[in-house]
């Protein structure tokens, strides 16, 4: 997955500056052992032999090399002996990094980005949309299952979540008020993002404001919002229908952003009250054309009562 520059060079800053924290701590126990007039000369010592060590195997002395390896090792002892008097011991002195599985790089020795370039990737996500991590819900944890359908549609949608990211398929989530869209649409995200996934959960009424940015943004600024809104792993839109609309902006940047996605593969979900007609009304026959599109989508319709009455 490609990202916005911008994002790029921040993560890069950030983890430049864990690098350079890391270091800069194990050299400040460095220099302050090395402070210490004994240590220091104990250190110069062990140097010494290690060079004349060096120079004996050059020449190929085997004799004066046994001897210098002999010293170096007593060198070595006596090191450790000293920083053990002065409370240390050599782990103290290991560059200590945030993340150990890859040294604050944000890569793997495989080439694969680290789970914690991941997380950071969705923090700055959300930060640069101006948005807050929502209170999401666990499909372990949903509540009124065998009411609505709902027991066989959260199935498949698990199934949808364990197959991710190898499938590029579309969820429309339509229904009456309270039948449980948003809920279902929150534990989808909230699994993925568990699995560190770039998952940007956003209502409609959000998404509308941030189009509205777009629309009034300088030329050069544009591409920020566009490419985070299209290059997440997941866009989840909640409560589509339920957001002013904007002439100019609502209908033509809603349909840009699913054309984008599905163009580059990059799935969405959205969540609505609206009936088809509606949909096609509010909307236009282009998005909801590809709304409906069954070669990259499926469309789920719940059916039922609404949920929020039987909460206390």
């Amino acid at each position: 997955m490609t990202q916005n520059s911008k994002i790029t060079y921040e993560i890069e800053r950030i983890f430049s500056q864990k690098r350079k924290n890391a270091l800069e701590k194990s050299e400040i126990l460095t220099n302050e052992l090395l402070s210490n007039e004994s240590y220091l000369l104990a250190y110069n010592k062990y140097n010494s032999t290690r060079f004349e060590l060096s120079k004996a195997k050059f020449k190929g002395d085997v004799k004066l090399i046994n001897e210098l390896k002999a010293r170096l090792n007593a060198d070595a002892e006596l090191l450790i002996t000293i920083k053990r008097e002065l409370g240390f011991n050599d782990k103290d002195f290991a560059v200590k990094y945030e993340c150990s599985a890859c040294s604050d790089t944000g890569r793997l020795e495989s080439g694969v980005r680290c789970k914690c370039y991941r997380k950071l990737l969705h923090k700055l996500t959300l930060e640069e949309l101006g948005l807050e991590r929502k209170k999401l819900h666990s499909f372990k944890k949903a509540s009124y299952k065998d009411l609505n359908d709902l027991e066989k549609i959260y199935t498949k949608m698990q199934s949808y979540c364990e197959k991710f990211p190898a499938t590029d398929k579309n969820i429309v989530i339509a229904g009456s008020v309270g039948t449980g869209k948003s809920y279902l649409a929150k534990c989808i995200a909230n699994e993925l993002i568990s699995r560190d996934f770039n998952v940007v959960f956003i209502s409609a009424c959000e998404l509308n404001s941030i189009l509205l940015k777009y629309h009034t943004a300088p030329v050069d600024d544009k591409g920020v919002y566009l490419d985070l809104l299209t290059e997440c792993d997941l866009l989840v839109i909640d409560d589509l229908g339920s957001e002013p609309i904007y002439k100019n902006v609502t209908e033509e940047y809603l349909l840009m952003i699913i054309t984008e996605r599905m163009t580059k593969g990059n799935p969405f979900i959205i969540t609505t009250n609206l009936e088809q007609e509606q949909l096609l009304d509010r909307y236009g026959d282009r998005t909801l054309s590809r709304l409906n599109d069954k070669r990259h989508g499926v469309f789920i319709k719940i059916k039922g009562e609404d949920l929020r009455r039987k909460r206390k």
